[in-house]
């Protein structure tokens, strides 16, 4: 009996992995998740635009604690009890949130197409094909229709200190965002159905800079997809524990 697949299914956090290289995949499938700040605060932004009726369900506020004395490690324990296996968050990161959803909603691209109105989108929405021979799964954060009438698919990007034309594309490229415009928008674009993919980026100061990823882009970044596919299915024969060298030459150098 043949040994089970590596790879059972893909996507979009599965193929940025392989693209780095197999062992930075077996390194996440086999992850422990760690939450992270950084997760909390991406999940905080999420629930208060795309779900804000789940935000007490989700999320257990409290005054900011010191962790490092004695007493806030206490206060700390007590919070978490308290919690009931919500995510425990701090008043404020609360604000900063909430700062950064009213200027996410403030912003005059999202408001005039209605990016954010719930007659028009659906919000976090599971996409899943087969596509290549592998199942693809993944959440969309908004899925619907601008105000006239065009087909959309939008993702919110936090981008840290970064806002601006420049910087904003260049981390689209960097992070492949234009690989995840391809993937999500591929029941459309498969069967040439007109669909735009948007991805709103918002940095910690509350600076709000729209990307439109295009057809044509979506296009290109198919290519690295089909790469991907045939990289999944090589693993799944050679198992996953070769590093970037993967993809390099057949003498395993990267040229310059």
């Amino acid at each position: 009996m043949s040994a089970a697949p590596y790879i059972t299914h893909l996507s979009f956090s599965r193929l940025c992995q392989l693209a780095h290289s197999p062992l930075a995949l077996k390194q996440y499938l086999e992850g422990d998740r760690t939450v992270t700040a950084a997760m909390t605060a991406g999940t905080l932004l999420d629930c208060l635009l795309f779900t804000p009726e789940e935000l007490e369900r989700k999320f257990y506020v409290t005054p900011k604690i010191d962790r490092r004395t004695k007493e806030g490690k206490a206060a700390w324990e007590a919070a978490q009890e308290a919690s009931n296996g919500r995510d425990v968050i701090t008043e404020e990161q609360m604000a900063e949130a909430r700062f950064l959803d009213l200027c996410i909603r403030q912003n005059s691209t999202v408001a005039f197409h209605g990016l954010l109105n719930p007659d028009f989108f659906d919000f976090q929405v599971p996409v899943e094909f087969n596509y290549g021979g592998f199942l693809h799964r993944g959440i969309k954060d908004a899925d619907g229709t601008r105000r006239d009438g065009e087909k959309v698919i939008w993702d919110l990007k936090r981008m840290g200190s970064r806002s601006g034309e420049q910087l904003v594309r260049s981390q689209i490229r960097n992070n492949l965002y234009d690989l995840q415009a391809a993937i999500y928008c591929h029941p459309y674009d498969i069967k040439d159905k007109p669909v735009k993919y948007y991805v709103i980026a918002v940095d910690n100061d509350g600076f709000v800079t729209p990307f439109e990823v295009t057809r044509d882009a979506r296009n290109k970044a198919r290519i690295l997809w089909n790469k991907l596919i045939k990289a999944a299915n090589r693993c799944n024969f050679e198992g996953l524990d070769m590093g970037c060298e993967f993809w390099a030459e057949v003498d395993g150098f990267f040229y310059y």
